[in-house]
């Protein structure tokens, strides 16, 4: 229930940032044992391994996020973003349109991060608060890549004849896929893929 005084909000609010902190950090201690596609990031993170690094009870995970694979795709989510900095900050130091889709395709292939939230959002189903959530994570990246997109393309004088809006959303979803297709085991892969080509910016 709500409190009047604040307190209670402030605490709970607390409460919520160190259980996505806790889970993002064992996701993320879990994709640094996945080199080279092996399965250790396989082993599902469980509420139990949550609370015990977050300090905090079982029932509290669900009290604030409703499920655990709602807090697994806010967590993975929440990795990717910050990632997703680091992604654009390469990027800028492209010397030139071709050098800059190269460093895109590259680094966000890299991101141990990729895979997390491939695999979360194949976990999705059909849960629909679930997919809700997914189609507003999406909209939040698709934005925040298309802005990135916009000053890249203002910055150097180039053109993106398809749009940034377009080459965003094409570009996120080729890697989306590349990574699914790698983590199933698919032969060919990410490596067989012209990533770079997936953006139009000349």
């Amino acid at each position: 229930m709500a409190t009047t005084d604040g307190t209670g909000t402030t605490r709970g609010a607390a409460t919520r940032a160190r259980i996505l902190a806790a889970t993002a950090g064992l996701l993320s201690a879990g994709a640094a044992g996945d080199v080279g596609g092996t399965s250790a990031a396989r082993h599902a993170v469980t509420v139990s391994e949550i609370a015990r690094a977050a300090g905090v009870y079982p029932n509290q995970i669900t009290h604030h996020y409703g499920s655990k694979d709602r807090l697994v795709l806010d967590a993975a989510f929440a990795l990717f973003l910050r990632d997703t900095t680091r992604l654009q900050a390469a990027g800028r130091r492209a010397g030139s349109a071709d050098a800059f889709r190269q460093v895109l395709a590259r680094t966000a292939l890299a991101m141990p991060s990729t895979l997390l939230v491939v695999r979360a959002l194949a976990a999705a189903g059909d849960d629909d608060a679930q997919r809700e959530r997914v189609r507003l994570l999406l909209a939040v990246l698709f934005r925040q890549s298309e802005r990135y997109l916009e000053r890249v393309v203002a910055e150097h004088g180039w053109t993106s004849p398809s749009g940034v809006g377009r080459d965003a959303r094409t570009f996120w979803s080729a890697v989306f896929g590349a990574t699914l297709l790698a983590d199933a085991g698919v032969t060919g892969g990410p490596s067989d893929l012209d990533l770079a080509g997936t953006v139009s910016i000349r």
